[in-house]
């Protein structure tokens, strides 16, 4: 029981303290409506949100547009790794374009694809954007690193099925799965702020920066506290998922 209760302790220990610097801050602010409202009053907004249809609908289609951007990147992202590993002219045409999406903030690739792009497909895009050199390097790099002897030993052996199952698929899911939670992260972050540049009609930026507009701070924080909530939980199923997928490889 002990370490059991040890492991709650501390989830639970410093989420507590957390809260109750929070409050202190909103009594200290002395206001409700601006600045900082108190844990109190977020969850009051919270359960507003999570009552209403409206909120669920927002709350599904941001969820849609992560994992639809997530998804494409990711296999894009394999795409090239594959290409630029085992072909050297794909490495010299495509390197500079990664190190181009890496350096381009988000809000730019947001703005230019709201110019020709429907505005509910412009976060599904970022996230896409986001996520492939994220994903292109790590895989680029496991493929590169795998065992030659090994690999060799493998094709003389082996299918060309059962070498890429037994022998290739080990060497790289571990690093592919490692950045893949990364990524995932990353396109919370932006399709969330694809959201709020783009205005779409239904999702969470939208939502966030219709109540910054009107001052609405306690639902603001609300929906940011849902943003975090979420993406744990999302980011922890995927975790999940992936480790289950993993052991296949073991």
């Amino acid at each position: 029981m002990r370490p059991i209760l040890r492991k709650i302790a501390k989830v639970c220990v410093p989420i507590a303290v957390y809260i109750l610097i929070w409050q202190l801050l909103s009594m200290l602010v002395g206001s409700r409506l601006l600045l900082l409202p108190s844990p109190l009053d977020t969850l009051r907004s919270m359960w507003k949100i999570v009552a209403s249809k409206s909120g669920w609908l927002s709350i599904g289609m941001t969820i849609v547009r992560i994992l639809a951007g997530f998804l494409l990147g990711c296999a894009v992202g394999i795409g090239f790794a594959v290409l630029t590993s085992h072909f050297r002219m794909f490495a010299w045409l495509l390197s500079p374009l990664r190190s181009l999406i890496k350096t381009t903030p988000i809000t730019s690739f947001a703005l230019i694809l709201l110019v020709s792009v429907i505005s509910g497909v412009v976060p599904v895009i970022v996230a896409m954007i986001v996520v492939i050199p994220m994903i292109w390097q790590t895989t680029e790099e496991a493929i590169r690193s795998r065992s030659v002897p090994l690999s060799e030993m493998a094709r003389i052996y082996l299918s060309p099925w059962k070498k890429f199952r037994c022998v290739t698929l080990p060497q790289v899911l571990p690093r592919f799965f490692a950045s893949a939670s990364t990524a995932l992260g990353f396109a919370w972050k932006a399709v969330i702020t694809a959201e709020i540049l783009a205005l779409p009609k239904l999702g969470i930026g939208r939502q966030m920066q219709f109540h910054k507009i009107h001052v609405e701070i306690p639902e603001l924080f609300a929906w940011t506290l849902l943003v975090i909530l979420l993406s744990v939980l999302l980011e922890y199923s995927l975790k999940y998922a992936l480790r289950k997928a993993g052991k296949r490889y073991d």
